[in-house]
């Protein structure tokens, strides 16, 4: 125990991480799962709750043993918190780690203590590296002058989101490609991590396209990895990307250079309408 609060691994509640990287949609999905009657999920709650320059630290310090105490804590804490959907049969508790946020740092070692206290992985990739960089740039310039001196990370409703459309992004290519690569890196290297402990079977995989095209049956899907019935949800956030092209988050002088760029790279795909609502470059 910790203080006067019993860690989760003593809790008979099956634990679970939603692993994936900043504007990859995991506050999306989070949300979903967190509907669910017998589960809470919790955004960043690790991150949140010893804020980021202690996390950075506790990262720096490679302690893996205080990591995971402050994982456990942040579980059992998470599972004291009543949410609106959930009932008095609360099964799981689990919340959103960023590779940030230590698992790249404790890679190999982290993996192993995972397996052996048996949490449950939802790994979440967002294969659309142009719509990840637009999300990250537009959040951060919003950050720095906040729409209606406002800054909503995650809006859910249409008029924050119709301002964040007007945001345009940086169109410096080098610098994009730079972070296409990087992005795409980290999504290997991370799976890579789970096959090698877990085994293809034993960690689940979430693209944030299919979880659009087939909000419910990807649901199903996390739900019968976990181990609960299937229960419809619907998330209260909206999507930034609906109804705009991808060339119009960039001023005028940048599109055909950005566009060219992409298409003679392996992610040319990006260009295209892979997401409902949004129609392509």
């Amino acid at each position: 125990a910790i203080g006067n609060v019993t860690l989760a691994s003593d809790n008979p509640l099956r634990k679970f991480l939603v692993i994936s990287q900043q504007r990859s949609g995991t506050r999306f999905i989070a949300s979903l799962i967190d509907k669910h009657s017998h589960i809470r999920c919790g955004h960043e709650d690790l991150f949140l709750r010893i804020h980021k320059q202690p996390l950075k630290r506790l990262i720096e310090k490679g302690d893996l043993n205080e990591y995971m105490d402050q994982i456990h804590l942040s579980l059992e804490l998470l599972s004291h918190l009543k949410g609106e959907n959930v009932d008095d049969n609360l099964s799981h508790v689990g919340f959103e780690v960023m590779y940030s946020q230590g698992v790249t740092a404790f890679h190999f070692d982290l993996m192993d203590r995972l397996k052996k206290e048996n949490f449950k992985i939802i790994h979440l990739i967002r294969k659309n590296k142009l719509l990840q960089y637009i999300s990250k740039d537009s959040n951060d310039r919003d950050r720095e002058n906040p729409v209606e001196n406002k800054h909503e990370a995650h809006p859910t409703d249409e008029s924050t989101v119709s301002s964040l459309q007007e945001i345009k992004v940086d169109g410096n290519v080098t610098k994009m490609m730079i972070y296409f690569d990087a992005k795409a890196d980290e999504n290997v290297f991370v799976n890579n991590l789970f096959l090698d402990e877990f085994g293809e079977n034993g960690f689940h995989t979430v693209f944030y396209e299919d979880l659009n095209n087939d909000n419910q049956g990807e649901m199903d899907r996390i739900f019968d990895y976990l181990g609960v019935e299937r229960q419809s949800v619907k998330s209260e956030f909206a999507k930034i990307h609906e109804g705009k092209r991808g060339r119009d988050y960039f001023d005028e002088e940048n599109q055909n250079s950005v566009e060219e760029a992409i298409r003679n790279s392996s992610y040319a795909f990006t260009l295209e309408p892979d997401l409902p609502g949004y129609p392509g470059w």
